[in-house]
């Protein structure tokens, strides 16, 4: 990445940048930097990304002074949506993304930023982001339309009889199966028959404690060849019985 086009170091040469006021400039890199740091986001080289920021926004300081602490604060807000929508859009767990974006909006509200303070509340976001997306191994990348298919595919036919085949007749409509499943197996980790696996122990999971189903009823509603097969297979899984989980966790009188 050290070889490839970074958007900012030309903006100097730029007449639509150099002939603009020093208020417009102020904006215009914030927003630059904003473009190449994602690049380091998403290929998950936070660390590289913030020193880039840092050192682009450190070089500027008297053009940032430029800007009211009202500006600031709403960069700073907007940088947390960016951050957000990354998240959203490459991740498959996106709640936490949805939950720090609220949390950083509530926040940025009620604290005064002045130029001290830009920078570093700008890498605590950063870092913060940066952290989520550690979290499911999902990163960016161009397999990342056909994982999420087969992902949202299992876990809305979970109580279906699903089979690797079935899901990737639904999913390669328009890409190679062989592609699929590679890129799969790259992004999550697993294989998309384990990832149905372990779909169908999570979902069991959840009918034990929010229902009074019988462990018969649950192995049938999730394909599971009969009780037995369930059982085995939850043991193997979790480490105790179907039975033994439901008296340790459930809450159903």
């Amino acid at each position: 990445m050290i070889h490839d086009l970074q958007y900012t170091q030309y903006l100097d040469s730029m007449r639509s940048y150099t002939e603009r006021n020093q208020t417009d400039k102020a904006f215009i890199l914030i927003g630059y930097v904003e473009r190449d740091f994602i690049r380091f986001y998403r290929a998950g080289r936070i660390k590289e990304g913030i020193e880039f920021a840092q050192d682009n926004l450190s070089r500027a300081k008297m053009l940032l002074n430029k800007l009211t602490a009202d500006e600031k604060k709403a960069q700073l807000h907007a940088l947390v949506d960016i951050l957000s929508f990354e998240g959203i859009q490459n991740h498959v767990e996106i709640y936490d993304f949805i939950q720090l974006r609220t949390q950083y909006h509530q926040e940025l509200l009620n604290i005064p930023i002045t130029q001290r303070k830009y920078i570093p509340m700008m890498e605590k976001i950063v870092n913060d982001f940066g952290e989520l997306t550690k979290k499911d191994g999902l990163s960016y990348s161009s397999n990342l339309e056909s994982t999420l298919d087969v992902i949202y595919y299992v876990n809305s036919h979970l109580q279906e009889k699903l089979t690797v085949k079935k899901v990737l007749e639904h999913v390669t409509n328009r890409c190679n199966t062989k592609v699929v499943q590679q890129g799969f197996n790259t992004e999550m980790q697993m294989s998309i028959r384990d990832y149905i696996n372990a779909k169908r122990i999570q979902e069991a999971q959840q009918i034990l404690l929010t229902t009074k189903d019988s462990i018969r009823q649950i192995s049938k509603q999730l394909n599971f060849y009969d009780a037995a097969d369930f059982s085995r297979r939850f043991k193997r899984e979790i480490g105790m019985t179907p039975l033994e989980y439901r008296q340790i966790n459930s809450e159903i009188d």
